[in-house]
């Protein structure tokens, strides 16, 4: 659909509101509708809200992207959606490790080099603790046994659900995410389970157990965004 010479997605669900997305790194506009709503009253709906997509969208182009990573002291870095500040610290006679302080994530290491890969095993560890509980309470509330789950680098997806291996995969950026929108990635991928592709039912379900998921799925799609 175009309106006002903007290319706009419309993705027709079995949802009972409209609702409209801008994301990163281009400023994508996406709209979910019910099937019942046609072109016309989209187009209404869309113009109605005219101005704060405009808004959001140079929001979405300007301030979308995190720079590449240095690992540096004073560098930006998010924890379960909280910002803090990098803080790299050699120490010979120390211990490696990652911690927080205040408003820091304090690296100590040997070499300035090794920040990189203990700052992402700390992430990684983090995530092995923050996963297996919500994995829990979503497989229980779905009727479902817990599955066998990874965490990975992707460059593409929050997660991704192999329903006949009972396997999942998370992405290791969740770590970086408020809670609540890694719950939003569980809920989805365990959906999965019951559901494998896209289907209506696999929306019917998913408005059912987390009627608020498109709020989320927005949240977690805003800055920051890493650069693979």
């Amino acid at each position: 659909m175009v309106v006002n010479g903007i290319n706009i997605e419309v993705e027709r669900k079995m949802i009972k509101h409209i609702h409209l997305s801008v994301y990163p790194p281009d400023g994508r506009i996406h709209i979910s509708a019910p099937a019942s709503v046609g072109d016309d009253q989209l187009r209404l709906f869309v113009l109605s809200k005219w101005v704060w997509l405009m808004e959001k969208q140079e929001e979405a182009t300007q301030h979308n992207i995190q720079p590449k990573r240095e690992y540096v002291s004073g560098e930006a870095h998010y924890y379960k959606g909280q910002l803090f500040r990098l803080r790299v610290d050699i120490c010979q006679n120390e211990q490696q490790r990652v911690l927080i302080e205040g408003d820091y994530l304090v690296v100590k290491c040997k070499r300035r080099e090794n920040a990189e890969t203990l700052l992402t095993e700390w992430y990684r560890i983090r995530l092995k603790e923050i996963i297996p509980p919500l994995l829990s309470r979503w497989c229980k509330r779905i009727g479902t046994e817990i599955p066998f789950y990874e965490i990975l680098q992707m460059n593409k997806r929050w997660g991704s659900c192999n329903p006949k291996a009972k396997h999942i995969v998370f992405n290791l950026e969740l770590a970086k995410k408020p809670i609540e929108c890694i719950e939003y990635i569980v809920a989805h991928e365990v959906i999965h389970l019951l559901e494998r592709t896209h289907t209506d039912r696999f929306f019917r379900l998913l408005d059912t157990y987390l009627p608020k998921w498109e709020k989320l799925k927005d949240e977690l799609n805003e800055y920051p965004v890493s650069i693979e």
